[in-house]
């Protein structure tokens, strides 16, 4: 269906077929990632005289990009044209379009999202204070395999993402992925409550990580479905508060629970919290993945139309089989960590961040239980002083981190940098070190509890100061390449693991140092290492960036 430009209107303007992708400037390109994107000609000269009117005063530094030979911004996405039976966009402002969606309908989405992110480490750390009672249950009295009760369902849904859910999302969509991931959630937390040894409940946990985490990474995508890269930051400021909230008010609600409950209702809980999540996303929510809304039209077209010849403009020159998109889906986000000095890098950071958090989460049920006196159920409330440092940093950088950015390029006569998002980097690699300070010698000196309560604040203001802005970055740098979800998968994959495993380092290490010196020794690590990826990133990040574009 060949589509007619007219001379006066503006804004229905098609790409130029003289005009590569590579040249577009950012306010043009940025409407098109807006909307969709036709392969119609611009027949009439002074229409094309317009268009290079608009390039040439654009400034853009696409240079970079287009020796690399990618675009400075996102492939904008096809319009329909049923004379040469391809399925796309009905217009720019196709409201089927997900960033073409009504404000409400975008947030109401993310809330979703949000919820189903949140549960994933609220069950990671849920049954924490109670988790002496299960080891007394089943006659377990290493203190190291305690901690790994806690931390391998982390483990779990660092790699079940790209595992199963990155190439599942290609083939199937979002929102099925989800839902689906939600139910197995609560399906293998079913296992845990009725486990009657530590290997069935070790496997069940791991299972539980491994098979019901899609949202930890796919809601990324969902997040570059339906935001432009100005409005990204409150967006994913939503998104975030589920990993980093989860830890903190699972062990407050489930340290009663295993106090009056007993340690299996944690898991009854968390049972129906998954099977509640899976209802709702699966009634509530649409899809956003823009190949499977094309698909699911094309579909209704062939039929419609009587036009079996019809196939999707996403998937024209998809060739690949499902078993290739597994092996890619599992490949692609390990080639870019280990291939990209950007992704390895930042996800370096956040892995550092997501050690020492995990290390707080695993140490403080002893101490308050042991050293301090406190019930199983007072001991989850020792976690609040790490809720108060994730809400303060949650609504000072994440609500202001696209004003930031938007001061930032004005003071840059107007050019705007990715890496002004990296900012709060300064503060974060700061508040590392004085957490595990704090809480190091307060806990040897045998300081009043709420110093040990309070050192876990600093540490709340870092974590929300590291993984915002880093994940927000991520996703704007790599989704011009299409590689948004492979960045976050890589980035999930690289800090959870570093949060399962490394936590089983602190009790060895505590009992030979004690807290004090155990602790001063990983804050100057954290000091050394954070500042300086701090540092280089905002000051070289764009270097670096433009020299190394992911190949994979």
């Amino acid at each position: 269906m060949e589509t007619k430009q007219s001379g006066s209107s503006k804004e229905s303007l098609a790409m130029p077929a003289v005009v590569s992708a590579s040249s577009l400037p950012t306010e043009y390109d940025e409407k098109l990632s807006e909307s969709s994107y036709s392969g119609a000609e611009i027949t009439d000269k002074k229409e094309q005289e317009e268009v290079e009117e608009r390039l040439e005063e654009q400034p853009v530094a696409a240079e970079p990009l287009k020796a690399a030979g990618r675009p400075p911004g996102p492939p904008p996405p096809p319009l329909m044209d049923l004379d040469a039976g391809i399925v796309g966009w009905d217009s720019f402002d196709d409201p089927a379009n997900p960033k073409n969606w009504p404000v409400a309908r975008k947030w109401r989405t993310m809330v979703f999202v949000a919820f189903s992110t949140f549960i994933l480490p609220l069950a990671s750390t849920l049954f924490a204070p109670g988790v002496e009672l299960v080891a007394e249950e089943f006659d377990v009295t290493s203190s190291t395999i305690e901690a790994l009760m806690v931390s391998i369902f982390v483990f779990g849904f660092g790699w079940g993402p790209m595992l199963f859910h990155a190439p599942l999302c290609e083939l199937y969509g979002r929102k099925k992925v989800i839902s689906v991931s939600n139910l197995l959630f609560a399906i293998f937390n079913i296992g845990c409550a009725l486990a009657q040894n530590v290997g069935t409940f070790f496997a069940c946990r791991f299972l539980g990580g491994l098979l019901g985490c899609a949202s930890m990474v796919v809601g990324g995508g969902v997040i570059s479905d339906m935001f432009t890269r100005e409005n990204m930051g409150r967006a994913s400021s939503v998104y975030a508060m589920g990993p980093l909230m989860g830890p903190v008010i699972g062990p407050v609600i489930g340290g009663f629970i295993a106090q009056d409950l007993g340690w299996r209702w944690a898991f009854r809980f968390l049972i129906i919290v998954g099977f509640v999540s899976f209802c709702l996303f699966t009634i509530a929510v649409q899809e956003t993945h823009p190949p499977t809304i094309l698909r699911q039209k094309t579909k209704r077209l062939q039929k419609e139309l009587n036009r079996p010849d019809l196939e999707s403009a996403m998937d024209k020159d998809n060739k690949r089989t499902p078993v290739m998109v597994f092996v890619f889906g599992f490949t692609r986000p390990l080639a870019l960590l280990f291939t990209n000095p950007t992704a390895l890098c930042l996800g370096l950071y956040m892995a550092i961040a997501f050690a020492y958090l995990y290390v707080f989460l695993t140490t403080l049920t002893e101490v308050f239980h042991n050293l301090y006196g406190f019930s199983t159920g007072l001991t989850g409330l020792a976690y609040l002083g790490l809720g108060v440092g994730l809400q303060t940093a949650l609504f000072t950088v994440g609500w202001t981190n696209d004003k930031l950015v938007a001061w930032l390029t004005k003071r840059n006569n107007g050019v705007r940098e990715p890496e002004f998002r990296l900012r709060p980097l300064l503060f974060s690699c700061i508040c590392f070190p004085v957490a595990m300070f704090w809480y190091g010698w307060s806990v040897q000196t045998h300081a009043h509890w709420f110093a040990v309560i309070a050192s876990m604040f600093p540490l709340g203001l870092g974590m929300v100061s590291s993984m915002l802005p880093i994940q927000t970055y991520l996703i704007e740098v790599f989704a011009p390449y299409g590689l948004s979800a492979s960045a976050v998968a890589a980035g999930n994959c690289f800090r959870m693991t570093a949060g399962a495993f490394f936590p089983l380092v602190a009790p060895p290490l505590f009992a030979r140092l004690d807290y004090g010196w155990g602790c001063s020794l990983l804050g100057f690590l954290a000091l050394g290492m954070l500042a300086s990826m701090a540092i280089a990133f905002i000051y070289f990040g764009k270097h670096l960036r433009l020299k190394y574009p992911p190949k994979v």
